[in-house]
């Protein structure tokens, strides 16, 4: 998945995982699940009749240094050139070469990054189990999106082949490889190898923060000694099948109800074992 790497080191550098493609919209509250490598929401916790509503920050401005940055790419040329621009001044045209010597290099370029934070999870976070997972929806797999950065200028290059090159064209004068590709008027002018470009158009870029439901630390080790007890006496290589699945299988229909979902169930952050299984995903179908 050519993808990955940029994922990781946003992930990494930022804290924040972007969405596929990048301007996909989000919203902070959104109920997403993971499909064919792309986060999908299907509800936001506002339609989900919680007791108390979102609380949601003020945008917030990010540091603009932490969203520019790549990996196996160099500029390899630069040239400014100035035209008429037809009103008696003069355009730049700024035109660079983006060569990158590995599969999966990358060039990714934000500014004006600002973020929203869902500032009362903790008052939400046990109503939303019950209503996601009981009263009003079965869900087993769930994110809940608990922020969400939005980039006004942004542009993103991943390779495809070793040896891919873009040459894009910007209406600014600078040799700042960063700057010239997020800058709203950069336009790819000629490209071989290169597996994505994408580019606001005048769209934000997202990215995001989530929780994801998982089964608490109680019901998994209730699960996983039942399965090690091995009442169905199964081979030792359905065992360690079992182990890789998820062990919720194991509850039988009249165990999991509204009186025990708040035992069964728990929430942790996203980390980098969700990144590489978005790129997993995405990988298989490609």
């Amino acid at each position: 998945m050519h993808k990955l790497r940029f994922l990781q080191d946003c992930y990494r550098r930022t804290g924040w995982l972007p969405m596929q493609p990048l301007a996909r919209q989000l919203a902070v509250g959104d109920v997403c699940q993971l499909r064919q490598g792309r986060f999908v929401p299907l509800l936001n916790l506002a339609e989900a009749h919680l007791l108390e509503p979102l609380a949601v920050s003020a945008a917030l401005a990010l540091d603009a240094s932490t969203w520019r940055f790549g990996a196996d790419v160099r500029q390899a040329f630069c040239e400014t050139q100035w035209h008429e621009d037809g009103q008696g001044g003069h355009q730049a045209a700024t035109k660079q070469m983006l060569e990158f010597t590995q599969a999966g290099g990358f060039a990714f370029s934000a500014a004006s990054v600002q973020a929203r934070l869902l500032v009362n999870w903790h008052a939400l976070r046990d109503d939303a189990t019950l209503k996601l997972t009981q009263a009003r929806y079965s869900f087993r797999e769930a994110y809940v999106v608990t922020g969400v950065a939005e980039a006004l200028d942004w542009g993103l290059v991943v390779a495809g082949e070793a040896g891919a090159r873009l040459e894009l064209v910007t209406a600014l004068d600078s040799s700042d490889r960063h700057r010239l590709l997020g800058h709203a008027t950069a336009r790819a002018r000629q490209a071989h190898g290169i597996a994505d470009f994408e580019q606001a158009q005048g769209q934000p870029g997202y990215f995001f923060k989530a929780r994801k439901l998982v089964l608490s630390e109680a019901m998994h080790d209730h699960y996983l000694a039942q399965l090690l007890d091995n009442p169905g006496h199964l081979a030792a290589s359905q065992v360690a099948h079992w182990l890789d699945a998820p062990l919720l299988n194991l509850a039988r229909g009249n165990e999991l109800n509204l009186n025990s979902s708040l035992d069964f169930f728990a929430w942790e952050s996203l980390s980098l074992d969700d990144v590489a299984r978005l790129g997993g995903e995405e990988a298989g179908h490609a």
